[in-house]
């Protein structure tokens, strides 16, 4: 029902606490959210050490998009575009605006285009 409405399921923090691959496909969900502790690793860990392409690459095989969470540094951001993550969140673009403040940014992004 929340599909045919038009609403979006996101699993978020996924690969850390309670999220499990075993009720991805009960749940029915749009989006993965890769917790921000695999961005951050990124940055102190050699890139072939990391995890976070195989978390896409999963996700993808599964049917789902994939937002990185905690997105701060250039490095993560090409590492995810390279790696073919969806969508990205984080400081790198903007730290965390009031709802007046983000239409305002991408009214702004819209028009740099």
């Amino acid at each position: 029902m929340l599909k045919q409405a038009g609403i979006q399921i996101y699993i978020d923090d996924f690969g850390t606490g309670y999220s499990s691959l075993a009720r991805e496909s009960e749940l029915k969900m749009d989006f993965l959210k890769i917790d921000k502790y695999f961005i951050d690793k990124l940055c102190t860990h050699d890139h072939g050490q990391c995890i976070t392409s195989d978390i896409i690459s999963m996700a993808h095989k599964l049917g789902h998009l994939t937002v990185a969470e905690g997105v701060e540094k250039e490095s993560q951001l090409q590492y995810l575009k390279e790696h073919n993550c969806d969508r990205i969140q984080g400081y790198i673009f903007s730290k965390p605006l009031s709802e007046d403040d983000a239409f305002k940014l991408l009214l702004e992004e819209k028009n740099q285009r």
